[in-house]
């Protein structure tokens, strides 16, 4: 017999191949796409540590203290506002807006008698406990770009 159409189970197979390979690379795409949010938000928390340690070293009266206190906070909205930050503040993973009342904290790290000092540094969120009074920190990225959840509580 000589046919010269597809038969119904054969269109059925066809479509189900399709429809299994077009729902593997959305699966596959949204993946990469996640990463990618992922690794362009690690790269703004360190572009704005590195403005912090650019602001740091143009600006000797900020030095000082730092080098007297072993610690000095930069709010990432005064470094944004004085051009030391040039990208958007926006967040790619959620679509929020990074808050300008971060701060970055850059501290000197180790112990002062083994000579093992490193200067390090972490994004914070710094707020005022109502009741104690006591201005806490919310670790938000480390000094590699990681960042954690609001919870975390140390960048040390």
């Amino acid at each position: 017999m000589n046919r010269r159409g597809f038969t119904l189970l054969e269109l059925l197979v066809v479509v189900a191949i399709v429809a299994v390979v077009s729902l593997g690379a959305t699966v596959a795409f949204g993946n990469i796409e996640h990463q990618t949010a992922n690794e362009e938000l690690k790269n703004k928390y360190l572009e704005i540590q590195r403005a912090g340690y650019l602001y740091l070293d143009l600006h000797n009266d900020y030095l000082d203290h730092f080098m007297s206190e072993k610690v000095i906070y930069l709010k990432v909205g005064d470094l944004y506002n004085e051009n030391y930050i040039t990208e958007d503040l926006s967040n790619p993973v959620t679509g929020d807006e990074i808050s300008q009342n971060y701060y970055i904290k850059i501290y000197i790290k180790g112990d002062v008698n083994d000579n093992n000092q490193t200067v390090n540094s972490c994004i914070v969120e710094r707020k005022k406990n109502d009741s104690t009074g006591i201005i806490e920190e919310m670790y938000i990225s480390d000094h590699l770009g990681n960042y954690k959840s609001i919870e975390a509580s140390s960048c040390n």
